[in-house]
């Protein structure tokens, strides 16, 4: 079955064979370099997807989490206005803010992973498109 002509498919093909026909050394090892980190950029992508799926639903769940904490403590939802008042003093705890605290560290390490893995993403796909740039210049 022949591949779709994705731009990805179409830019390996073009890589793919230019490598291929050329004799130009120099050209040889600037392709060499471009398909290995398409391949890079591949293989990123698809761990980029399944990572940042995973990191969601985590994500999701310490909200939550942090939701029914704050629902439990103000008697409100997050939303709302956070103070605490009198009736919630009585629920309050120091266990309870060590708790909550500590949702909201892991949640701010969550959301700096998400956004570490679609940085380290967006760094392969900028090198593969500077290698491209580099060598549709060059050759």
């Amino acid at each position: 079955m022949p591949l779709s002509l994705t731009p990805d498919n179409i830019l390996h093909k073009t890589l793919h064979d230019r490598f291929s026909t050329t004799r130009s050394s120099c050209e040889r090892a600037m392709l060499a370099l471009t398909l290995q980190a398409f391949s890079e950029v591949q293989v990123r992508r698809q761990e980029t997807q399944s990572r940042v799926r995973e990191l969601s639903l985590q994500v999701q769940r310490t909200e939550s989490q942090i939701m029914r904490m704050h629902t439990h403590l103000f008697g409100t939802s997050r939303s709302s206005d956070s103070t605490l008042n009198a009736s919630s003093l009585d629920k309050y705890s120091l266990a309870d803010v060590r708790v909550m605290d500590t949702l909201n560290a892991l949640l701010g390490g969550q959301e700096s992973r998400l956004r570490a893995t679609k940085e380290e993403l967006a760094l392969a796909e900028q090198r593969l498109a500077t290698l491209v740039t580099a060598w549709a210049t060059k050759f």
